[in-house]
């Protein structure tokens, strides 16, 4: 006997979209963590998305996110959408202006569908999982931050990804690790939308996150 379609459509789904799929696996991690209540299925867009350095194309790069997201509504209903994007640079007045734009543009385009959210990290996702120096040794027992990383504003980390391999030492830090790093971190039950660690971008997210109805 087929399985009966409404039992689909009873769930709910938050789709993920970024850069790279990596990070998108980080946010499916972090999310439940700073979702307010039950947290819906958490699924990701594999196909690499683009918007920090969008202009005149960031409107049919949404438009793009948003038709993937409402298929995924075909079987279920659609709770939220969340956006990774690697800033590329510190928290300062420009990062202001960024975040502003591309939240603007994300509530114009998915308004009449989901609430949204901007996972804008400055520099680089690895400036997050910093924030979590406890999950490290858990991925790798050699890997140890230093307590003057951890008292540092992460968000002010130029080029974080090869900041954090420099302190981690051997075996190399890749990419591929954060997904790791960050499940452990969710395990260690040490994530919390204000972690004793400083990165505003981060603080943004979870705010952002934290308002959805």
């Amino acid at each position: 006997m087929s399985p009966k379609p409404v039992r689909g459509r009873q769930r709910s789904v938050i789709v993920v979209a970024g850069e790279d799929p990596y990070d998108c696996e980080v946010l499916q991690h972090l999310i439940p963590e700073l979702y307010p209540g039950p947290c819906p299925e958490v699924r990701f867009m594999r196909k690499p998305v683009r918007l920090a350095r969008a202009q005149a194309t960031l409107s049919p790069r949404l438009q793009e996110i948003k038709r993937f997201a409402q298929g995924r509504a075909d079987i279920a209903k659609l709770a939220g959408v969340v956006i990774h994007v690697d800033f590329d640079a510190v928290t300062d007045e420009n990062y202001d202006k960024v975040r502003r734009r591309i939240t603007e543009e994300m509530r114009a385009t998915f308004k009449d569908c989901c609430p949204s959210a901007l996972a804008l990290a400055a520099w680089e996702m690895e400036a997050w999982l910093m924030l979590f120096p406890e999950a490290f040794p858990k991925v790798n027992p050699g890997w140890q931050l230093k307590e003057a990383e951890r008292r540092r504003d992460l968000g002010r980390i130029e080029k974080a990804k090869e900041h954090l391999a420099k302190c981690l030492g051997k075996p190399p830090y890749s990419v591929s690790h954060a997904p790791k790093i960050m499940k452990e971190a969710v395990k260690g039950r040490h994530v919390s939308a204000r972690p004793s660690g400083n990165n505003r971008s981060f603080r943004d997210f979870a705010d952002e996150l934290a308002a959805w109805k």
